[in-house]
């Protein structure tokens, strides 16, 4: 390995917003969020991205292998502006940095989603340099509707190894052609995946 990323080729990110239900005591981000949901989004994460992380009301980006707190804090609770530059601040910053990678794939609802766009144009605002990554919002190219649609679509898509199936009877892949033949991933802990 060239760099903590892998061999300097291409990079994507798995960017996931966090969920309500939480472990009681201090773990690992990707461990923290309980519900099923979560669990489905992490592992589309796992599978098509080289490295996770997590779009947290608490604490901005979190690297998925941090260990951190439970907490309570929803997005409704903070101020939406402040969390913006929070994001930003991490756009940068050692395990959540961005400026090596291509590519995003966004798992968050719509507020999370937004506060995360918020924060790539405040950060590329104020940059020498601004980052020059795509960001594929997953549920929104994919066009799916509620938690339950969007939980059947991952699992078909990480089923069938498509990062966009078109739901139909041939599974193929949809929307997203520059998806088609992704090679294997680096592991989301920076190391290789076999």
């Amino acid at each position: 390995m060239s760099d903590q990323f892998g061999d300097g080729g291409s990079q994507t990110l798995a960017v996931i917003g966090c969920g309500n239900a939480k472990r009681d005591e201090a773990t690992e981000a990707r461990d923290l969020y309980t519900s099923n949901y979560f669990g489905l989004k992490r592992e589309y994460g796992e599978h098509f991205a080289d490295r996770l992380v997590i779009l947290s009301a608490e604490h901005g980006l979190v690297w998925g292998k941090r260990t951190i707190d439970p907490y309570d804090t929803t997005i409704d609770d903070v101020d939406r502006q402040a969390l913006v530059e929070k994001v930003s601040w991490s756009l940068r910053s050692p395990f959540t940095d961005h400026s090596h990678a291509d590519e995003v794939l966004l798992l968050a609802g719509r507020d999370y989603a937004k506060i995360y766009a918020d924060a790539i144009e405040h950060e590329n605002e104020i940059a020498f340099n601004p980052l020059g990554f795509d960001v594929v919002d997953v549920f929104g190219e994919a066009d799916l509707g509620g938690i339950g649609e969007q939980m059947g679509w991952i699992r078909r898509a990480v089923d069938k190894d498509l990062r966009q199936p078109d739901g139909g009877a041939t599974e193929q892949q949809t929307g997203l052609g520059r998806f088609a033949g992704r090679t294997t991933p680096i592991a989301t802990d920076g190391g290789c995946r076999d």
